[in-house]
């Protein structure tokens, strides 16, 4: 029989699956020791969030112990231990610990999702002459081998219905016994439209208790990072499993039902909404995507028992299309096309913002309260996303790469898998079209519609018109893209056809907002 390699295991801090993810891959606790470290070059990478930095770094202390209870002999480089210098590279810490060890021939751990830290592992590893062994990630549950093989089939060009069709076949999940999608449709994304009425009460969403991690990391993180936004006075998520099992059952009990029709909802009554605000538990791996999706079937599933009538399929299946479709759709593009997103800028789009898209005061109120939720919770619902922050980032010709870092910077749940094809792809779809057939852009008319609070007439509205201008100049200046589409040669030809007093107005309005809150 040959030897065992001699092995040890490492965990990064969006790797924090259960032990038995560990157990199940047959890696022994008593016999492969593991090592975790607070990298002060990923905290200072981009000017992250505060409050993604205590979820990261209170959520992987936390891990530290749940390992150790499960058997795992844990080496953990913290910030403050005198034999941590936070000043010192990841992969040096690691080395420093691997040769404490001895003869280490492998190195064991889950996949990793950032390409540049993959890369730069790889080659640190071939110098050392180690070996490293990936485990199949459980943060989720298509593998990259079943997407490079459905692209292949899609002959190298990413679509995100079919993908989410193949995946609901694959894995049997809202389909009847013959095969077809339940209600006959793939997606009911026409009925998750709905503005919020006024009559709808909007449940509180409960803060996650602060655990003895959270704050200590407060203290280090308003030491070390106060210059970054946010504040860590008001940080608001679950750090543990425990707590993240709690947040899930949260949204299912009390927001999941009417999720559905009001998730592209704009509205300042609440900051969560409807929402699960799940995806900075998932993103860590404080959940996967396999037990979210299993607990919304099966609540919906015993809904129905108790109630005696349907649980809404529209929030059903709009929850379960983020999680086993676009979610894991955003991964296999980023696997495939990130250094040509990266690279992209389809509009030749060069501006800057100005510190206005920080402080959430650029005098359009959808987009500086988008801001500033922001920057309170570092969390906003993916239409503010979508159709406030990237349509307004393309209105004022953002360079794609600025806008890219501003959403690495404000979000939690940021990571460059998450942020390259949400920003470059669909957000801008400054990438040439890799998977969106069309930019994201709207004028002020669907944030008004889509608005419990937004006007677009009377005293202090002005705003809407530099909206409208900013989005009829974006038609106008890119009107041979716009043309070559006969469902949206229509916008030009309506831009055309506009009263050459309103294109002077909205014209006007616009420049002076381009001019005040970005710089050439």
């Amino acid at each position: 029989m040959p030897r065992a390699k001699k092995r040890a295991a490492v965990v990064l801090g969006n790797q924090l699956f259960e032990a038995k993810h560990w157990t199940q891959a047959g890696v022994d606790p008593a016999g492969t020791p593991l090592f975790m470290a607070e990298d002060l070059g990923l905290c200072t990478y981009f000017r992250h969030h505060q409050h993604k930095l205590v979820l990261f770094l209170a959520a992987m202390r936390s891990h530290r112990d749940a390992l150790q209870k499960a058997g795992f002999d844990v080496a953990y480089r913290a910030f403050g231990d005198e034999d941590a210098e936070p000043e010192t590279p990841y992969l040096q810490k690691l080395g420093a610990w691997l040769d404490t060890l001895g003869s280490v021939e492998e190195l064991v751990l889950f996949e990793v999702e950032d390409r540049w830290f993959e890369a730069e592992l790889e080659a640190w590893a071939d110098a050392r002459g180690l070996g490293l062994a990936f485990l199949q990630s459980p943060m989720f549950l298509t593998s990259r081998e079943q997407f490079a093989e459905y692209l292949e089939d899609a002959d190298g060009k990413p679509f995100m219905a079919r993908f989410y069709q193949r995946q609901r076949r694959r894995l049997k999940l809202l389909m009847d016994d013959w095969g077809r999608p339940v209600s006959g449709k793939w997606s009911l994304d026409h009925e998750n439209r709905e503005k919020l009425p006024a009559g709808v009460e909007v449940p509180e969403t409960s803060w996650a208790k602060p655990t003895t991690h959270v704050r200590d990391v407060c203290r280090v993180v308003a030491d070390r990072f106060a210059g970054h936004p946010g504040d860590v006075g008001n940080f608001w998520l679950p750090t543990t499993r425990k707590q993240a099992l709690a947040w899930l059952k949260a949204f299912l009990d009390d927001r999941f039902e009417r999720f559905g029709p009001y998730e592209d909802a704009l509205s300042n009554r609440d900051p969560v909404l409807f929402h699960s605000a799940l995806s900075p538990v998932l993103n860590l791996g404080l959940l996967t995507p396999r037990e979210v999706v299993a607990a919304a079937v099966d609540h919906a599933r015993k809904h129905e028992e108790a109630a005696g009538e349907p649980f809404p399929l529209n929030s059903l299946e709009g929850f379960v299309r983020q999680v086993i479709g676009w979610r894991e759709f955003v991964r296999g593009v980023y696997g495939h096309f990130d250094e040509e997103q990266d690279g992209s800028n389809r509009w030749d789009n060069h501006r800057k913002p100005t510190r206005a898209w920080w402080d959430g005061t650029t005098g359009v109120p959808p987009l500086d309260d988008a801001i500033r939720k922001a920057n309170r919770l570092g969390w906003t619902h993916h239409i503010e996303r979508l159709m406030v922050m990237g349509n307004l980032f393309n209105l004022c010709e953002i360079e794609p790469r600025e806008a890219h870092r501003w959403f690495m910077e404000m979000y939690v749940d940021s990571s460059d898998w998450v942020m390259g094809p949400n920003v470059y792809g669909m957000g801008l779809c400054s990438d040439g079209g890799i998977f969106a057939t069309k930019p994201y852009i709207c004028g002020s008319s669907y944030l008004v519609k889509m608005s419990d609070s937004y006007k677009k007439t009377g005293k202090g509205n002005a705003w809407a018109d530099a909206v409208d201008g900013l989005y009829w100049r974006f038609i106008d200046k890119h009107r041979d893209f716009f043309n070559a589409n006969p469902r949206m040669a229509v916008m030009v030809g309506t831009y055309d056809k506009m009263k050459p007093e309103r294109k002077k107005t909205i014209r006007e309005a616009g420049e002076a907002l381009l001019d005040r809150i970005t710089t050439a």
